[in-house]
């Protein structure tokens, strides 16, 4: 039924209400508000109703809509199927013309509906063809806006009540059920076959001769396998059985089906009883629903468990670790700077790295774990019976070992990192909402601490949300009231042991917060946008500082200052750093910016623009904390980068670590080849940095050498630089060590 600027919405709410197939949350969606309905153009009522559209069209009941007179106003394809038209003749088609006005029943349609409001009345209507057949009309009554009082029709053929006479009643029968889309099928009291219809041969795939004479089998199940004969035994004549049973086609395959099974009184010339069945094909239908059953409860693009799931699972867990004494536990995890690669690399490479890492995950746990993506890049792992809150640590650290192993999307390597926050029941929450709640809460503490890690809740985080409005009130005024600073940690050759450079890092002494990490007011004055006036500040004080080293003799330093990514996204960066430069009398090429692989790779054209720029000013780049985002080997070739520092999470895992051995000499050997120069962060121990010297490693920089040093310890680190970690003092690398790295 096309939906038209001058076509009115009752005809559907009323199709709703008698539609046996539409529930009572569609009737309640299809009758909606009238009022809200007529101010709905037609392009807006074909919006929400296109569902409707698709359920009336493709219904196997017969549906009309009449007047009183009973004129054809419309039908669906059911119902011109029904009568041998086509609906285009079926529109204006007069009440004489498809009921048999003869009939005392159809003569009464019309004073039964009007009467009554509604009727179900047995009637014999016209087919096209020139025979007439009986059925039963289901009808309701209601005023539309453009035809008055109207009545809506469903329409069912009674199979079992054939209207003819002379020796033609047996095809007169056939040719009105081959319209039907229900199998139909006529049984003796032994329950064998005498009749069927063509619905019934394209159903199970026996034709008439095969199939007439045989036994009607219809299986309900192990306990009724001749579930038949046990109905028609018990059926008194003129009453029906329904019932949902599964038969088997022709070829063996089982399919459900619902089935009605009418006793028919015996005629003048039988005088055994017979039964008619009917029954329609349910594959379709419990596709439908398994389909939407799915979809209720499982992710469609990694096939994970979603939110609907991890919260039926949680209960029923919940009530097992209550009876044992053991935990629950909740991970959330999310992705660090998934964005960059749907900048980047697209939504269809983003999709690929999200079905990896659902795969990841799933190794990662055990079988009666569940994983679940909650949405976007972000994951849910419940952990549904541990012993101690503790397992969950051992599980979150695996994840994150398993997601660190490289992988290749589209012939480009990607290194992915992750965030997870863990809480536990009983001990954190006693329901599910407020687990997650708690668990989402400890993984942004985990981001703000640094990717790659995890956290435990802690109730103390509760009050994260006034610590969080305390920054921020007192980060405004950081800048005037002289409480931020800037340290210094140097870049140390691995051969020489020589100071290279150093890299200019923000603090925040507040008097009443405290000293204040950067991990909670860096993102803080991202959000505010006060990053930009304090990105400035730091700039200009680490050139500053530069210079001033430089005129006491240590003119071959470098001075290296991060940038945020709102601070690369400014048109006028490149201008600003040029007056900077200019305004200290800084040499451009003692100037290094540090960027995050999440900032190279948003919006890559703009980027590279602006990079080639500073290349053009003479200025170096590095790309910081390389490793921990979406790392693509092959972009590095595409932009102009001087630096690349390894980050401290695989130089951490060295040697102990054969995976984090592993990625941290592919990144030197990589970076190398593509004549860029390598610093490792986070160098910390002797065999660390035998293991750098002896991949041909450049730099380091750790609390091996130094810490972040105020600007005159710094002075004094410069004047003593001998006493560096250097040289035979630290023993040579053994060549039976990890044989499997001289490959």
């Amino acid at each position: 039924m096309a939906c038209t600027a001058y076509r009115k919405p009752p005809l559907w709410e009323d199709i709703a209400e008698v539609l046996p197939t539409a529930g009572a949350g569609r009737k309640q969606m299809c009758q909606g508000n009238h009022v809200s309905w007529r101010r709905l153009g037609a392009q807006e009522i074909w919006q929400h109703m296109t569902e409707y559209e698709y359920l009336v069209e493709n219904s196997p009941a017969a549906l009309f809509l009449v007047d009183l007179t009973g004129t054809i106003l419309e039908a669906n394809n059911a119902g011109a199927r029904l009568l041998g038209r086509s609906r285009a003749e079926l529109v204006g088609l007069a009440g004489r013309q498809w009921l048999k006005t003869s009939d005392p029943r159809a003569r009464a349609l019309a004073g039964g509906i009007n009467d009554a409001g509604s009727s179900d009345i047995e009637v014999a209507l016209h087919h096209a063809d020139g025979f007439d057949f009986s059925a039963r009309l289901d009808a309701r009554v209601f005023e539309h806006p453009d035809h008055g009082r109207v009545a809506s029709v469903v329409c069912r053929l009674n199979a079992t009540l054939p209207v003819a006479s002379g020796d033609d009643t047996g095809d007169i029968a056939k040719i009105a059920l081959s319209h039907i889309d229900e199998a139909a099928v006529l049984v003796g009291a032994d329950g064998r076959i005498r009749a069927l219809n063509t619905a019934y041969t394209r159903i199970t795939g026996y034709n008439e001769a095969e199939a007439v004479g045989q036994s009607l089998e219809l299986d309900g199940g192990s306990h009724e396998s001749d579930l038949l004969t046990q109905v028609i035994d018990g059926l008194a004549p003129g009453k029906r059985w329904t019932g949902e049973v599964h038969n088997r086609r022709r070829d063996g395959q089982r399919y459900p089906a619902f089935v009605k099974i009418t006793a028919l009184a015996p005629g003048e010339e039988t005088a055994s009883a017979q039964f008619v069945v009917v029954f329609r094909d349910l594959s379709a239908d419990k596709a439908y629903e398994a389909r939407i059953e799915y979809l209720a409860h499982y992710d469609t693009l990694t096939g994970l468990a979603n939110r609907t799931m991890i919260e039926k699972r949680a209960e029923m867990s919940r009530m097992a670790v209550e009876r044992d004494g053991r935990h629950l536990a909740l991970l959330f995890l999310d992705l660090d700077g998934f964005k960059a690669v749907n900048d980047s690399l697209g939504h269809a490479t983003g999709d690929k790295l999200l079905c990896h890492v659902a795969d990841r995950l799933r190794s990662a746990v055990g079988e009666r774990d569940l994983v679940a993506r909650q949405g976007g890049d972000e994951f849910v792992i419940l952990l549904d019976s541990i012993a101690e809150p503790e397992d969950a640590a051992y599980v979150a650290n695996r994840i994150l070992n398993t997601l660190k192993v490289p992988l290749t999307l589209n012939d480009q390597t990607v290194f992915t990192t992750a965030s997870i926050g863990i809480s536990c029941y009983p001990d954190d929450s006693q329901d599910l909402t407020t687990l997650l709640r708690n668990a989402d809460m400890a993984m942004y503490r985990a981001k703000r601490l640094g990717h790659g890690r995890y956290v435990f809740y802690r109730p103390e985080m509760d009050a994260n949300a006034h610590w969080m409005l305390q920054l921020r009130n007192n980060l405004h005024r950081a800048l005037e009231l002289d409480e931020l600073h800037v340290y210094y940690q140097p870049f140390v050759d691995v051969n020489s042991g020589e100071v290279t450079g150093i890299e200019a890092l923000l603090r925040w002494q507040n008097d009443e917060l405290g000293m204040v990490s950067p991990a909670d007011f860096i993102p803080i004055a991202e959000q505010t946008g006060l990053i930009l006036d304090i990105g400035h500040w730091v700039l200009r004080q680490a050139c500053q500082e530069l210079q001033r080293l430089h005129e006491r003799g240590y003119d071959h330093l470098r001075v290296a200052v991060n940038l945020s990514a709102r601070q690369f996204r400014q048109t006028d960066l490149v201008d600003q750093i040029a007056a900077v430069l200019e305004e200290t009398g800084l040499d451009s090429r003692h100037l290094e910016l540090e960027i995050t692989e999440t900032v190279l790779m948003e919006q890559a054209g703009a980027t590279l623009d602006t990079l080639h720029a500073l290349q053009a000013l003479g200025v170096a780049v590095a790309l910081d904390d390389f490793g921990t985002g979406y790392s693509s080997l092959s972009y590095l070739r595409r932009f102009p980068i001087t630096y690349l520092k390894v980050d401290k999470s695989f130089v951490d895992g060295i040697p102990a670590e054969k995976g984090d051995l592993t990625i941290t000499r592919t990144i030197v050997a990589m970076a190398r080849s593509l004549g860029i120069r390598v610093t490792a962060e986070g160098v910390e121990t002797l065999a660390q940095r035998r293991w750098l010297k002896h991949w041909h490693c450049e730099e380091a920089q750790g609390y091996l050498y130094s810490m972040p040093l105020a600007a005159d310890d710094l002075e004094w680190l410069l004047a003593n630089h001998e006493l560096l970690p250097v040289g035979d003092e630290t023993g040579r690398l053994r060549h039976d060590s990890f044989p499997v790295l001289e490959e």
